[in-house]
């Protein structure tokens, strides 16, 4: 390879290394668009969670399983600090505790409801909305499920 080939391959690819080149290696890929203003959001594209139209977060990393239809988005969710000792862990040694960890957490969004910003629950700090239900263990997840009649056929899958 001649030396003009040659340095314009390392230029491509610093250019690539240093503008943000995760979403080559991003295993979030072609995440469907979740209806009426709600998407997924891609944090360094490392973490995933439910953005409304505002870009505000309505359901925080991680999304492990979703569904959705035309009224609602169902997400079982594994937060990052649900693992104990993490602030104390190596990067290597969070993602190995993240991915063996089985918790999960419910969330039920109701998106024909007006999305209205209801104040800060200062025990879990997080925004809560008034049309954002969870998050719930597996058992209150199913009663919430019935009483705001979300179709049985509307199933959890895992995020891929």
């Amino acid at each position: 390879m001649n030396k003009k080939k040659y340095l314009f391959v390392i230029i491509v690819l610093f250019a690539l290394l240093f503008s943000g080149c995760d979403y080559i290696f991003c295993k979030y890929k072609n995440l469907p668009d979740l209806g009426n203003g709600y998407k997924f959001g891609i944090g360094d594209c490392r973490t995933l969670d439910i953005i409304n139209h505002d870009n505000t977060e309505m359901i925080a990393p991680e999304i492990v399983f979703f569904a959705f239809d035309s009224t609602f988005i169902l997400a079982a969710q594994r937060p990052w600090d649900s693992i104990p000792g993490v602030d104390t862990m190596t990067y290597g040694e969070r993602h190995k505790a993240f991915k063996k960890s089985t918790f999960l957490q419910y969330w039920i969004i109701n998106k024909k409801e007006e999305n209205v910003y209801a104040g800060v629950d200062s025990i879990a700090e997080r925004a809560i909305y008034s049309n954002v239900y969870g998050p719930y263990k597996w058992k209150e997840y199913i009663q919430k499920r019935k009483e705001l009649g979300v179709s049985k056929e509307l199933k959890l899958k895992k995020v891929e």
